[in-house]
């Protein structure tokens, strides 16, 4: 575990709601799992509107359910299959398109596994995430996607360890998530801006 249990986060911690878009995909990027999940932790625990959590790869989930993490009584959490992932695709787009929400898809590198029987699979992600961008802007909500990738020199930001190509858009805020000596350093890349967020606020 990365990060102690805190009963009371710091009050000089920094608020990640204030540095999200609500016109923009907001892509946290990561290649330490912990990380992501200390990041989205404290992200949740701000949030006033309903959080609907897709999640992929049930990291989060077992914390909550393990009752590491605390449940937040706004937290909406899916965990699909195969054979529930469309349905609760709907579910999420419904809610998205008639309130404010923070949708949250953790992990893109899931969507991936769990829609890879589809043909032309990149474009079906593509699509989902072009789709959630778009009706989450009519309802200045938020969006973040969340990809364990790395950077290569000749292609830029690729999924780990598939090596698929990172969805990139125009209409994407990137932030990298790296290990710091205090906790976790939160990198805005699109202005090369950082910002800590200290191990005390982190609620894993």
């Amino acid at each position: 575990m990365l990060f102690k249990n805190h009963n009371n986060e710091s009050e000089n911690s920094p608020k990640l709601k204030d540095i999200l878009s609500q016109v923009q995909i907001n892509s946290v990027l990561y290649s330490d799992p912990f990380l992501k999940a200390g990041f989205i932790s404290k992200l949740v625990s701000e949030m006033k509107t309903d959080v609907l959590y897709l999640d992929l790869d049930l990291l989060y989930s077992g914390y909550v359910i393990s009752g590491t993490i605390p449940s937040q009584e706004n937290l909406i959490l899916y965990q699909p299959s195969e054979h529930t992932i469309s349905d609760i695709l709907t579910k999420i787009l419904v809610k998205a398109s008639t309130s404010q929400v923070l949708v949250i898809i953790d992990s893109i590198n899931g969507l991936f596994n769990i829609l890879n029987h589809k043909k032309e699979v990149g474009k079906v992600v593509a699509s989902i995430v072009v789709l959630l961008a778009s009706i989450t802007r009519v309802t200045k909500s938020y969006i973040v996607i969340s990809s364990m990738a790395r950077y290569k020199k000749e292609e830029g930001w690729v999924l780990s360890p598939t090596g698929k190509r990172f969805i990139e858009t125009k209409n994407s805020k990137k932030i990298l998530l790296e290990q710091g000596k205090e906790g976790i350093i939160v990198n805005l890349l699109d202005d090369s801006s950082k910002i800590l967020l200290p191990a005390s606020s982190i609620l894993i």
